[in-house]
């Protein structure tokens, strides 16, 4: 393939948008990205209508892979309207369908095939050219507060932080089950060149989320390691059909993606009870995987995010970015060498969260004890601020209305409303075959929360919006509150 992008005209620090689900051709273009020295942009088919339009107006890319099916390619001509054309399509799977500049995945690999003699130097040259800090691959953010910024990584970042993730997790990262798409970075970047590093078998259940296909896969292949989000998780301990699989194998389970609460922690490791249950703090911007509780020996393997990972520093800072005290809070900071070279032409964002001294300010606030554990407690840009300087921190609400009976998942936000600052607003979902009033429960919460605390408006929802990730966009929560509410 690399040879074929050769011929096609593709040079060092090209941009290739490739948009794909989960599958080996997706997991082959990272490869030919590292050896021509192009960068690869991860875009997920799945979020077409948001990735493609931000993408391809803001990088100028000079071809994108997608699937040959007519869902996507009827998308792709509706929303090439509103973008720059691109030189060369890729197509994967056979479509009759005839468009300009277009080529066929396999055809140009048999084109490489025929050219691996006389292009061979030609290769080698290329090969030569990529040095540790050129650019590997632009991931985009999970969205999870507005719109997805381009993360920049390069070869240094993206082979270190494999290496030591290697290290880290141990010999049990031996056959690996991907459950996250490989539009992101633990799937996408971290599982998926893990083969670079040592003998490691990665299983890909799925093109796209599928709870059976994972917990087939995991029975049928013997999965040892398996990472997943929290919905991941919830839905597997409430399939019906899970005792037909058998997931013995699995030595280690990592949550993450999203704040995890312990509550859950607790019912994976009751269910797995022959296996380690840990969780991570990811972060795009950080490389990968930054904490993470995994090797803990006691009670905050379930209740914590975990350490800092070897070799990076971490620290929490307050607003005037003083490290905090052990047991107060402050926003986590990371410094090292897995953090990104910034966002992809937007050096005033990048000013902003990458410090002059090179530490990467994650907008995220937590506590830490005398071991260095983190205590995971809110994002910043999640916290809701009340007109008389009070402040509502939506993860301890969530927990609290979790803690009612017919309660299955909460979400806490905010509504933007120019007559009163800060209205608390949730919404919740009920436990199969269960019910519940807006009264009922505030009155539960009365018991629990002070009443500047409590959601003026509650609304019950059947499912909440979700990126690509298994995160809950809490801006998209404040809009379709302000749509009910006809504000």
């Amino acid at each position: 393939m690399a040879l074929a992008l050769l011929e096609l005209g593709f040079e060092k620090n090209d941009r290739l948008f490739v948009m794909l689900p989960n599958c080996s051709q997706n997991a082959i273009l990272i490869f030919v990205a590292a050896k021509l020295g192009l960068i690869k942009v991860h875009g997920n088919p799945n979020s077409m209508s948001i990735d493609l339009p931000t993408v391809l107006s803001n990088v100028n890319c000079k071809g994108i892979v997608m699937m040959a099916d007519e869902t996507t390619l009827n998308q792709f001509q509706e929303l090439s309207q509103n973008f720059p054309p691109v030189k060369h399509i890729i197509l994967v799977g056979s479509n009759k369908t005839i468009m300009p500049n277009a080529h066929a995945y396999d055809e140009l690999i048999q084109q490489g095939e025929t050219q691996k003699i006389e292009k061979q130097e030609m290769l080698a040259k290329h090969q030569a050219s990529v040095e540790p800090d050129s650019p590997l691959a632009i991931i985009l953010t999970s969205g999870s507060t507005g719109v997805p910024e381009r993360v920049v990584l390069t070869n240094f970042s993206v082979l270190n932080t494999s290496y030591t993730h290697q290290n880290y997790f141990g010999s049990s990262f031996t056959r690996v089950c991907i459950t996250q798409s490989m539009s992101h970075i633990v799937a996408g970047i971290w599982i998926i060149l893990a083969p670079a590093i040592n003998t490691i078998t990665i299983v890909c259940p799925s093109f796209n989320f599928d709870v059976t296909a994972a917990m087939r896969s995991i029975d049928q292949e013997k999965c040892t390691s398996l990472l997943g989000s929290p919905i991941f998780f919830r839905r597997l301990l409430a399939d019906p059909d899970r005792s037909k699989y058998d997931l013995a194998s699995l030595k280690h389970v990592i949550l993450g993606s999203t704040l995890v609460q312990s509550k859950l922690m607790r019912q994976v490791q009751a269910e797995l009870p022959n296996t380690l249950i840990g969780q991570t703090f990811a972060l795009t911007e950080g490389g990968c995987v930054l904490t993470s509780s995994i090797h803990c020996r006691d009670e905050r393997r379930l209740t914590s995010i975990g350490q800092c990972m070897p070799h990076l520093e971490l620290k929490l800072v307050d607003e005037n970015n003083q490290v905090v005290p052990i047991g107060c809070q402050g926003e986590i900071c990371v410094r090292g060498y897995s953090l990104m070279r910034g966002y992809y032409n937007n050096p005033e964002e990048t000013a902003k969260t990458i410090t002059e001294s090179g530490w990467l300010k994650t907008g995220d606030l937590a506590t830490m004890d005398e071991d260095g554990y983190l205590f995971y407690v809110e994002r910043k840009k999640h916290l809701i601020f009340k007109n008389d300087g009070t402040i509502v921190f939506p993860n301890e609400v969530e927990q609290t209305i979790e803690e009612y009976d017919c309660v299955e998942r909460a979400h806490v936000f905010t509504i933007h409303d120019s007559r009163v600052k800060g209205i608390v607003c949730a919404f919740v979902k009920i436990k199969d075959g269960q019910t519940c009033e807006t009264d009922e429960l505030k009155r539960f919460l009365a018991t629990k929360l002070a009443d500047y605390k409590i959601p003026e408006h509650i609304r019950f929802v059947d499912e909440f919006p979700r990126t690509s990730i298994g995160k809950v966009p809490k801006h998209q929560l404040a809009k379709d509150m302000m749509k009910i509410l006809n504000l």
